[in-house]
């Protein structure tokens, strides 16, 4: 099969670094890509998952995003159509453990293949996939071979935020992971002031100040759903939930390995919840996932699981934030659902 390749480029990528350095990083990808690959930038959000979708259906089946997490999850959405029946309900989601038979993935261009580079600031799903973190020797371990890798895909339906939109929810594809709770929260409030602070170190700092002395747990209630031979069974857990982490890929932000059994290719989303750890008493919790698999495992206050789809609910009065590959979508109530080896990754 012919290739055929497209970069889609977002200049406000690393803080406006990619288009300010645009003629070195230009020069880097002429190196490896070769004299003949086509460009285009996009203007505005979600512009990586139409131009994605527009290229993918006039035959390019190599799409090679420059910018951070949020602009590879839209052209990893580009890949994808989500379907959902007109049965499906958030609120009402606990009464019917059938629940994933209404959601389905159509695949743009099933021979397709994305290209990962590290073209952000914290760039967490190169980390999850194991890829270098630099750009040069990123771009030489992807040219040097033909091989890819298929990895699977989470779906997420997530309760709109914005009561003013024409549907009371939103669909994502998920590659690395969905954060909630805290740490979602903590990404949403960075994102509010980092137009006017241009340092994502200071808007995280910022964020994390105005958001960890008063956040208070939640009550909360998971639903797992396990497929075993076509017949799904389910498993619940009612708990305060003060962060959760619903994974694809091992890394969360900040470069905590969370998801410690977490594989990108085992048919399974991870999840993990950590109990009642209001204010700063979740920093503690995240020192424990730091130290990795005991600590996580031998503790009540976190929760590990593996299943093929969750439901995580909440009264909308609680507005638990849910962020997807670092950009914040949503509240709770939400559905999460793995589709096996569903996209092809460069390797």
């Amino acid at each position: 099969m012919t290739k055929k390749s497209i970069v889609i480029v977002n200049p406000n990528s690393s803080g406006g670094q990619t288009g300010k350095n645009w003629d070195s990083l230009h020069a880097v990808l002429k190196k490896y890509f070769g004299e003949d690959i086509e460009y285009i930038f996009t203007k505005k959000a979600d512009d990586g998952t139409i131009l994605t979708r527009e290229y993918l259906e006039k035959g390019y089946n190599n799409i090679i995003p420059i910018g951070g997490d949020g602009m590879i999850n839209e052209v990893a959405n580009g890949f994808f159509k989500i379907r959902i029946d007109k049965g499906f309900n958030l609120e009402n989601i606990k009464d019917n453990k059938n629940s994933s038979k209404f959601v389905h993935l159509d695949v743009t261009n099933s021979e397709a293949i994305l290209t990962v580079l590290p073209g952000g600031t914290r760039n967490i799903l190169v980390k999850s996939l194991g890829l270098p973190s630099e750009i040069e020797e990123c771009c030489k371990t992807v040219t040097s071979t033909d091989n890819f890798k298929k990895i699977d895909v989470i779906t997420a339906v997530i309760h709109n935020r914005n009561d003013d939109k024409d549907k009371d929810y939103v669909s994502r594809i998920i590659l690395n992971a969905a954060e909630i709770g805290v740490s979602a929260e903590i990404i949403n409030r960075s994102k509010m002031v980092r137009d006017r602070i241009s340092s994502r170190l200071l808007s995280t700092i910022t964020g994390v100040l105005a958001t960890l002395p008063t956040y208070q747990s939640n009550v909360c209630e998971l639903i797992e759903y396990f497929n075993d031979t076509g017949n799904t069974n389910i498993k619940t857990l009612l708990t305060k939930m003060t962060m959760a982490m619903v994974s694809n890929g091992s890394i969360m932000g900040g470069g905590f390995n969370a998801a410690t059994r977490a594989e990108m290719n085992d048919g399974l989303l991870d999840t993990v919840i950590v109990k009642n750890s209001g204010g700063f008493k979740i920093l503690e919790k995240l020192v424990d996932i730091k130290r990795g698999e005991d600590s996580i495992t031998n503790q009540d206050e976190i929760y590990y699981g593996q299943s093929q789809a969750i439901a995580l609910l909440s009264d909308l009065e609680n507005n638990i934030t849910v962020s997807v590959d670092g950009e914040p979508i949503g509240i709770l109530p939400s559905y999460f659902k793995v589709f096996p080896l569903s996209i092809n990754i460069k390797e």
